[in-house]
C-alpha cells in the first residue's frame, strides 16, 4: 500500500502551527487570530509537540517463524510541512479549551532535524529532553501555567493485536487470516476461523469481527511541566489505535480494502482524539507518572 502522505498537508496550520526553521529547536507562535478574545487575567499554557515528522508504517510478514530477528516489516515516511506535530496540537488545544476556554495558548513545535537519526525506543527521552532544554532558554515562560508536551512513545511487546515495537504515529497491518490448522496426531484440521479476531470498524462505520485490519495507531507520552521549576506535574501515557477492514471489498491484500481518503480521515482523527484524551480523559484515566524531567540535549543515537 502506497500511504498518500501529500493528503496530510491539509492538517498544517489549522492551529497556527508554523513551518519549522532548521536554526532552531523549537518554534512557538500566539494564539490564532481566530480564536475568541481571552479574559484579562486568564491563564496561559504553552502547548509543545515534539513528535516529529516521522511516519512508521508496519506491516506483519505473511510467513514467519522463529528464526526471524523480526516478524513485522517496518518503513518510516517523512510527512512534509509539520502536519503531525500540528494534528497533535489541534487534540491538545481542543482539550485545553475544554477545560479552560477563555485561556490563551501558546503553540510550539520541536524542528524534525533535532529527532533525525534516534533510534525509536531513544525517541521520548530524546524529545522531552531537547524541549526541556529550549524552554529552559526563553523567559516569557515565567508568565505560563503549564506546559503540555506531546512527544512519540515506544512500546516493546504487542498489545491487542498490534504487532510488536511500534512507537509514535503510524499504521499497521494485519494482513494473515488462518481457516484452519491440522493436527497430525488425531489427522484432522481444526476450524479457527474465528480465534483471533478483533472488533473492527468498516468504512460505513458498522462493526465487523476480523483477523486482517489495517489499523492507525498514536502511541504517545504527555507531560503536563510546571515553567517556572520546569519540574513534571504529570505524564499521561497513550495507546491508541483503530482498526479498520471492509469486508466487502474485493482486494486480495488487505491494506488495500480500505480507500485511501477514508483511511488518511482516520489517521487525523486518531492523533487528534489521542492528543486530546491524553490532557482530558472523560473516558477513563490514562497511565499517570509523576517525576523530575532531565534534559538530554544531544543525545542522539545513529543506526549501525
Amino acid at each position: 500500500m502506497k500511504l498518500p502522505i501529500a493528503l496530510f498537508a491539509f492538517c498544517a496550520v489549522s492551529v497556527g502551527a508554523v513551518a519549522q526553521s532548521a536554526p532552531a529547536p523549537v518554534t512557538s507562535n500566539p494564539a490564532p487570530t481566530s480564536a475568541p478574545t481571552q479574559a484579562v487575567n486568564a491563564k496561559t499554557y504553552a502547548l509543545v509537540s515534539a513528535v516529529g515528522d516521522q511516519f512508521t508504517y508496519v506491516r506483519q510478514r505473511e510467513s514467519t517463524g522463529s528464526n526471524r530477528i523480526d516478524n513485522f516489516t517496518r518503513q518510516v515516511i517523512k510527512v512534509p510541512n509539520n502536519a503531525l506535530n500540528a494534528a497533535v496540537l489541534r487534540g491538545l488545544d481542543r482539550a485545553v479549551a475544554s477545560l479552560e476556554p477563555d485561556s490563551n495558548r501558546i503553540y510550539i513545535t520541536l524542528a524534525a532535524a533535532e529527532m533525525e537519526n534516534v533510534l525509536p525506543q531513544d525517541r521520548e527521552a530524546v524529545a522531552i529532553g531537547k524541549v526541556v532544554g529550549a524552554l529552559e532558554k526563553m523567559p516569557e515562560r515565567a508568565k505560563w501555567d503549564k506546559i503540555y508536551v506531546a512527544v512519540p512513545k515506544f512500546l516493546l511487546s504487542e498489545r491487542s493485536g498490534m504487532g510488536t515495537k511500534l512507537q509514535g504515529l503510524g499504521v499497521y497491518v494485519q494482513p494473515l487470516s488462518s481457516a484452519t490448522i491440522s493436527d497430525n496426531e488425531l489427522g484432522v484440521d481444526i476450524d479457527v476461523t474465528t480465534i483471533g479476531e478483533s472488533d473492527t470498524t468498516d468504512p460505513e462505520g458498522e462493526a465487523v469481527r476480523s483477523k486482517r485490519y489495517v489499523a492507525p495507531f498514536s502511541y504517545i507520552s504527555t507531560y503536563v511541566i510546571d515553567p517556572r521549576t520546569m519540574t513534571v506535574i504529570e505524564k499521561n501515557n497513550r495507546h491508541d489505535f483503530q482498526k479498520l477492514f471492509d469486508p466487502n471489498s474485493p482486494a486480495l491484500d488487505v491494506a488495500n480494502t480500505i480507500p485511501t481518503e477514508f483511511l488518511v480521515s482516520r489517521i487525523e482523527r486518531l492523533i487528534e482524539r489521542s492528543a486530546s484524551k491524553s490532557v482530558n480523559d472523560k473516558e477513563g484515566p490514562a497511565t499517570v507518572e509523576v517525576g523530575d524531567v532531565k534534559p538530554v540535549t544531544g543525545r542522539t543515537e545513529t543506526k549501525k
